[in-house]
């Protein structure tokens, strides 16, 4: 992995059971190795003993009171800002974690592409997005495809990790501007990143996939991980779904309609094959 970058790590986690803990202190000293700072804000209903472990570790960022998401995103950001690093990049903390695990070295590689090329946004490859449960496949495959139309982008672009990295004046005014409580701050974040950083660099990563089964490895275990996605695949999950896609355009075409000539273009970085 590469040596430690000017870079803050702003993450969230929900992690209500705990069940990530293990996954923490096998993956910390690779994240410590990527990044100068760690901060991870945590939601309140996130178990108390994974709270304690981010306090010991010395990179938690506090909880906000609200259980939304909004709040969350900001809190993390906020904190990342407070440790005066060139650049911060965002990732929610269990994929940082999955990422750790199944592709140590990547995240030390997409630090080192981030100081080199910032502003950049991280997408999944095709493969790493066909990991996740068709629900969320299909409505994500929908919103990327209407995202990339808006902002005139012909290629494929994967928007809804999410995952940037930016200087930290960057980082300051889209927390001044991204200002959704719920599932609406995935459109902000995006609409606000085109804006403030029309010509960007995109990167895909293949440790962007399905992190959610780290949390039920022993029923993955044993049903099997394709059988273990079948059952994810239902009408409540679907309907979920299908609302936040909606809240997630709704956002983004908030902050479009005062902003209507804004337009994107992504500069693909090829990442790196593992030696």
């Amino acid at each position: 992995m590469a040596a430690e970058a000017d870079l803050a790590l702003a993450a969230t986690l929900h992690d209500p059971s705990g069940a990530l803990l293990g996954l923490l202190e096998r993956a910390l000293p690779m994240l410590r190795r990527a990044y100068r700072v760690l901060a991870v804000a945590t939601s309140p209903p996130t178990a108390e003993r994974m709270v304690r472990a981010l306090q010991k570790a010395g990179i938690h960022a506090g909880t906000p009171r609200a259980n939304r998401r909004g709040p969350l995103y900001r809190r993390a950001l906020r904190a990342a800002l407070s440790e005066g690093t060139a650049r911060v990049h965002y990732l929610d903390f269990d994929r940082a974690l999955h990422c750790a695990a199944v592709a140590p070295g990547e995240l030390g590689t997409v630090t080192q592409l981030g100081s080199a090329h910032a502003p950049l946004w991280i997408g999944r490859t095709r493969r790493a997005h066909a990991t996740h449960h068709r629900p969320l496949v299909a409505t994500e495959e929908v919103v990327n495809s209407l995202f990339a139309r808006r902002l005139g982008l012909r290629e494929r672009a994967d928007f809804l990790v999410p995952s940037f990295v930016v200087d930290r004046e960057t980082a300051a005014a889209l927390l001044g501007q991204v200002r959704a409580e719920g599932g609406a701050i995935y459109g902000e974040l995006v609409a606000w990143f085109a804006i403030l950083c029309p010509r960007a660099a995109y990167l895909e990563c293949r440790g962007l996939e399905w992190e959610t089964p780290d949390r039920f490895p022993e029923v993955v275990d044993r049903l099997g991980l394709a059988e273990w996605r079948r059952q994810q695949d239902t009408p409540r999950e679907w309907a979920q779904r299908i609302a936040l896609a909606v809240q997630i355009l709704r956002g983004f075409d908030r902050v479009m309609a005062r902003h209507p000539a804004a337009a994107m273009r992504l500069r693909p970085l090829p990442l790196p094959r593992p030696r």
